[in-house]
């Protein structure tokens, strides 16, 4: 019996912890053995293009999902929009992401899931992660033992575990972040990165089981207009 027989399997909550319907987007990512064909999920309605499409989730509900074993679960969920590189006049301080990549084992045995917020091209949404029911996932050797995590607003995440500032592509710099024309509302002057390498949120893939669920909490409201 190999190493992958004996393992769990990381399942995959979203829930809408807010009082009026999300509609919730989500975009896979491509590689081996990775699920790469939104028709395979069964909870999406509708299919914009083969790795992308979106459902609605009414108040207090959720789903679940399992993948199947061997197969990597991996991409990002967006609330309300698909995800963009710049804000829009629809979406003035542009969208956040949660992102993920669970039961990697077979694709990289020697790799991680993972797990971050990130707000790098901006946010419109409160996210809170939970990590339950598992073996441990950190941020590094400083928080050995990482539970739960949200994001707030553009400019008030220094210091908030698993979460991409502003402009931060690599967490701790701002590199090569997408370039737009205008800033969305609320973002700082000038980037500012996380201190300490702390946004991914991380264990061994050989540790997959338990549960990982999504919140979403409700929009970012925009106090600028």
């Amino acid at each position: 019996m190999t190493k992958q027989d004996n393992m769990g399997t990381t399942e995959f909550i979203i829930i809408n912890d807010w009082t009026e319907e999300v509609s919730v987007y989500l975009t896979l990512d491509q590689g081996e053995d990775y699920i790469s064909n939104i028709n395979k999920m069964p909870f999406i309605k509708n299919v914009i293009h083969p790795l992308q499409g979106y459902f609605t989730l009414a108040p207090s509900k959720f789903i679940a999902y399992t993948p199947p074993k061997g197969e990597v679960l991996s991409g990002n969920i967006a609330f309300n929009s698909p995800p963009l590189s710049c804000p829009t006049d629809d979406f003035p301080m542009g969208i956040n992401l949660a992102e993920f990549t669970l039961n990697s084992y077979t694709s990289n045995p020697k790799g991680w899931e993972t797990v971050d917020i990130s707000n790098v091209s901006g946010a419109n949404s409160y996210m809170k992660f939970l990590l339950t029911d598992g073996d441990k996932w950190n941020a590094g050797p400083n928080h050995p033992d990482v539970i739960k995590f949200k994001n707030g607003p553009l400019g008030e995440n220094i210091g908030n575990i698993g979460v991409y500032p502003y402009a931060c592509d690599i967490c701790t710099a701002s590199v090569a972040p997408p370039y737009c024309d205008r800033k969305p509302l609320g973002a700082p002057a000038i980037p500012i990165p996380q201190t300490k390498p702390i946004c991914n949120i991380q264990r061994a893939s050989s540790d997959a089981g338990g549960t990982v669920s999504l919140f979403y909490l409700g929009p970012i409201m925009n106090e600028m207009t």
